[in-house]
């Protein structure tokens, strides 16, 4: 892979998505509610998962086992989701809410739909869970649990055909559960997105060299899907696109230079859009609060990645430096 891509500006350019479309789905303030309607917050995540697709394999295939990566997969995503669970806690303890263990196993074993929500915590609001955005990291742990048993499936059985058969079926589940939503978001209805995150990392090159008339076909599909309808286009356009813009075009670092700020973006922002909400300021004064709420997004993020999320990577790197291992036989 190369060294210089857009995958932290696009990550970033998706967490903000993300929040635009839940301040329009939470906040309340009419002047807002046709957000989710511009700001596509599915298709923000299906960006998400798609790269994860790419770069997780991509990790796989660096590691030197299956504890090395253990530990690489584990430093990128739980001390940011420690962090926002513990933020949750802070705010339901100065409700005087301490009615936060089933909150806490639920999140603790990414299982947040359990309890969404704590007793006496942001009762006022239009929109009473704590953190109604940790639904995806479920699945993300998902992936990371699943790209072993895939890759070991690939090197004995043909790769493409592996990763193909898992689109296809993904896609099959996903249409047979479009009456079911809920289930139909989880997997193995996102796998399709993640596959050709992977197909797209195995070929690489060919990528790269036909990217153009690739994407170009990927525009077609997605209008082809937007306009029927037809979910079994969706994923390898959005996925495809979401990757050409990563990959083929011109870097651009803006305030990535810094440092990644997507994932503390991602898992902090609706608590910090409760909390404002909660204050009254979208119901009086929406714009200012809108203002507020990003202001507030970016220092958390800021703070999720200098004070917990650099430090426990750094960390990580440092004991697969000191730890030997066995080297993985190439497929």
């Amino acid at each position: 892979m190369r060294r210089e891509n857009n995958f932290d500006i696009i990550r970033l350019l998706l967490a903000i998505v993300v929040v635009l479309f839940h301040v329009g789905y939470i906040c309340g303030a009419p002047v807002f509610a046709s957000l989710p309607h511009y700001f596509s917050g599915h298709l923000a995540v299906e960006g998400f998962f798609a790269i994860s697709g790419f770069l997780i394999f991509a990790s796989w295939e660096r590691c030197s086992g299956i504890r090395d990566y253990t530990i690489k997969r584990a430093a990128r995503i739980l001390p940011g989701y420690w962090l926002a669970t513990l933020f949750c806690l802070a705010i339901a303890f100065s409700y005087g809410s301490y009615h936060v263990g089933r909150f806490l196993f639920a999140n603790l074993i990414f299982a947040n739909f359990l309890a969404g929500s704590i007793p006496g915590v942001f009762v006022a609001n239009p929109e009473h869970g704590m953190n109604g955005a940790l639904w995806t990291i479920k699945i993300e742990v998902m992936f990371y649990i699943a790209v072993p048993i895939i890759v070991w499936l690939c090197r004995r059985l043909h790769r493409d055909a592996v990763l193909w058969t898992i689109f296809a079926l993904s896609i099959i589940y996903r249409v047979a559960m479009a009456e079911h939503n809920t289930l139909a978001l989880q997997l193995p209805g996102q796998l399709s997105f993640f596959m050709i995150g992977a197909l797209i990392h195995y070929h690489l090159d060919w990528f790269e060299k036909h990217g153009k008339w690739i994407t170009l076909v990927a525009i077609l599909s997605y209008v082809i899907s937007v306009k029927s309808g037809w979910f079994a286009f969706r994923p390898a356009a959005v996925a495809t696109l979401t990757l050409s813009a990563a990959l083929l075009l011109p870097v651009v670092k803006g305030p990535t230079r810094w440092g990644d700020f997507s994932y503390g973006a991602y898992v902090l922002h609706w608590p910090i859009i409760q909390i404002i909400v909660a204050t009254g300021l979208f119901a009086v004064r929406p714009w200012l609060a809108l203002i507020v709420t990003f202001i507030a997004v970016a220092v958390g993020a800021t703070l999720s990645w200098f004070v917990v999320e650099k430090p426990s990577l750094a960390l990580a790197h440092s004991r697969r430096i000191k730890t030997p291992y066995p080297a993985v036989t190439p497929s």
